[in-house]
């Protein structure tokens, strides 16, 4: 396809799928017996909307701050160095080896979230009002699909890696969350309350979109894809983000 390297992965799935990543990469999926000329022509067919989408990719990851050396990393927008010295986070001296070094500074950043994201909730809770009694406590998790959830009984989770973009990203997915003790669904009402409770929330939806490629160190679920649903020339094109 016009050059465009992918990976391919084959397996007995009965539908084919391009899916293109945050990182850039371009996967196809096929089922385990098609044609490479089949995939090859399914690609043709869809090589402008590849493209748009490799473009769109490009222009969300130029707006975040470059990583240029091995032990920097993400930490609420800015890019971080860890390091035994001279660094902006000090790893022990006994971790000695940068396998050890890289899970120390994995549970800090958790430590970090907890942290964070409990004194943004107590901040927005008094605005939710009476409802906001039902409020159970925060759960923190590395999720695939989301970007954070309310559950009926009260409870908010959050996708612990949240902790890499930008406090203003953070603050609109608290908020959204926590206006799920409210109104669980996502009408008009609910909307109505993202916006009173915080009114920059559409400025950090779009910047948090920007950021979906360092969320997670694998973007799998974090992909748009364009699907052939019974492998014939009508594909369902569509493009997937992250939901809370």
């Amino acid at each position: 396809m016009d050059g465009l390297p992918y990976e391919l992965v084959r397996s007995s799935r009965r539908t084919m799928t391009v899916e293109v990543h945050p990182t850039g990469s371009v996967i196809v999926r096929s089922p385990n017996r098609m044609p490479l000329y089949e995939i090859e022509r399914f690609l043709a067919m869809r090589q402008a909307w590849i493209h748009e989408r490799l473009q769109d990719v490009e222009a969300k990851r130029s707006v975040l701050p470059q990583r240029t050396q091995p032990n920097h990393f993400y930490h609420r927008g800015e890019v971080l160095e860890w390091g035994w010295q001279n660094a902006d986070v000090l790893v022990p001296q006994q971790h000695t080896t940068r396998s050890a070094a890289l899970r120390y500074i994995e549970r800090w950043q958790r430590a970090e979230a907890r942290s964070l994201f409990s004194s943004m909730i107590s901040e927005h809770l008094p605005a939710i009002g009476v409802p906001g009694l039902r409020y159970q406590g925060l759960k923190l998790r590395r999720m695939k699909r989301r970007w954070g959830s309310c559950s009926s009984t009260g409870h908010i989770t959050l996708n612990e890696h949240l902790i890499r973009v930008p406090d203003g990203c953070i603050r609109g997915v608290v908020v959204h969350e926590l206006c799920h003790l409210v109104h669980l669904h996502h009408g008009a009402a609910f909307h109505h309350l993202v916006a009173d409770v915080y009114p920059d929330h559409r400025l950090s939806d779009t910047l948090l979109d920007a950021w979906t490629s360092v969320l997670h160190a694998h973007a799998d679920a974090f992909v748009q894809s364009s699907s052939n649903a019974d492998v014939s020339d009508a594909a369902i094109i569509s493009g997937v983000r992250p939901s809370m």
